[in-house]
Parts: structure tokens; sequence; C-alpha cells
């Protein structure tokens, strides 16, 4: 958490703890510490790799080039890279396939009723439902969302589902499945509505407009969706309208 302060990150220690539960974590050190991290989650199409992040006080060092270098040993890989380490994961032979922009703000409109409460019972149709569409399987990712301690909240559709996540303003959503621009609009209303603030990080422009219109704003920067390995991420991505974190994928 010391050098997510020092990057002006906004991973919260549920979410480190989420991905270190998930998947193999890195860390880079001298006597003063841990300077650096790497995470990787690994899934049978690809991994995902995130977390990489060196302190401000170690940069100019090698250490995210020799923490990245750690992880490739599998491929293919995937990640969402910010503008910062962009030019690195180029260099090491990743291309962008996508991108999110990240919106925020407190929802003005009501709730259409799409959606309902899903419980640990429907983890197995989740994970089917999300391999079809993100392209991962990840059924052990599902039954953590889905377990009664979990900080994440989770509903569905007879063909979707979408989730929120803690942060430190709020609650970010993601992943959000649906099978139209305009009914992920509408599990957005269910969930987002009365809810204080909301992020959403998406790349489709029929929601982003739904957003705008509800008094969201768009943030600089964004996320750019990198591969290596592979021409291009798997899965049905036309139904993928937010990813379950930049994190995981």
């Amino acid at each position: 958490m010391k050098l997510i302060t020092d990057r002006g990150w906004t991973w919260t220690p549920a979410q480190w703890e989420m991905m270190l539960a998930l998947g193999p974590g890195y860390g880079a050190f001298d006597e003063s510490g841990l300077l650096g991290t790497a995470l990787t989650t690994p899934y049978p199409e690809m991994q995902a790799i995130s977390g990489v992040l060196v302190a401000s006080w170690a940069g100019r060092r090698g250490i995210g080039t020799r923490l990245m270098s750690t992880v490739l040993d599998v491929s293919p890989s995937v990640l969402y890279a910010t503008a910062m380490g962009e030019a690195l994961y180029a260099r090491l032979g990743f291309h962008p396939v996508g991108e999110t922009a990240d919106y925020h703000g407190v929802f003005t409109g009501g709730a259409p009723g799409v959606t309902r409460e899903a419980t640990p019972a429907d983890a197995a149709s989740l994970a089917a439902l999300d391999h079809e569409v993100s392209g991962y399987t990840r059924p052990v990712l599902w039954k953590r969302l889905l377990a009664p301690a979990s900080p994440y909240r989770v509903l569905m559709s007879d063909d979707g589902v979408i989730a929120t996540r803690p942060n430190p303003e709020g609650v970010t959503i993601g992943p959000l499945i649906a099978p139209t621009a305009s009914a992920a609009c509408g599990m957005i209303a269910d969930l987002a509505a009365g809810g204080g603030r909301v992020r959403v990080d998406t790349d489709d422009a029929e929601v982003a407009a739904f957003l705008l219109g509800q008094g969201f704003e768009k943030r600089n920067g964004g996320c750019r969706l990198m591969v290596t390995g592979a021409a291009d991420v798997p899965g049905d991505r036309s139904r993928y309208f937010a990813p379950a974190s930049h994190a995981l994928g």
C-alpha cells in the first residue's frame, strides 16, 4: 500500500488479497524493503498481468523490466497498460487490441428492475457466461465474488451479469456482460441508482453516452488493452462492456 500511495493508484488491501489468492505475485527487494511488484492471474487461455508497480524512489534501475521478464516466462499474456507503462510493454512485444476510458459520477436516474441479486448457487452458470464472453476460464473468481463475505455485489439478468467492488471514492462496476449496449445501460441503472459515487471503465460509445447523459464525467487517461503471444484476446468482446477489473482482463 506504500507503493500504491506513492504512485497514486486506487487499489485497496482487499484487491491485493484477491489478486494474490488468484495467482502468484512477485516482488523486487533490496535492504530497504519492497521496491516493485508484478502479479499474474493464470487462465488456461492466457495469463493476465497486473500490479506492475515500481516505487518512484527506485525508478530508472530496470526493476520494471526485470519483473516483467520474470512473469513473461508464460505466453500468451494480456494486460491493461496505463500511459506510463505502455512504452515498456511495447518494447517487450505487447501490441494494443483495445482500450477503456473511465467514467465517474453519481447516477441520477431510477432503477428499471431488470436484474436480481446473484447467489453462490449461480456461480457455475455465471462462470460459463463469463467464459463465453471474456474468453477466460475462471470459476474460482466467481466463487470468490459470490462468497458471503465478499466485498463485491453481483446482480444478474437472464443473459447478463454486473458486479461492483469498493474503491476509495465509492464502487467500480465490473465485470459487465450484456447482450446489447442498451441492456448494459439498464443493468447499470439497476445497480447504480441510489448507490453513491460510481466508476465504469468501458470502450462502448453507447454506454459512454448514457453515462455522460446521467451526469458522469470522463476522466483523462484510460487504459490500453495489450497482448503478446496472441493476435487478440479471446471471447465475444462485443458483449463485454466493462472488464472484471483492469487487473483481471
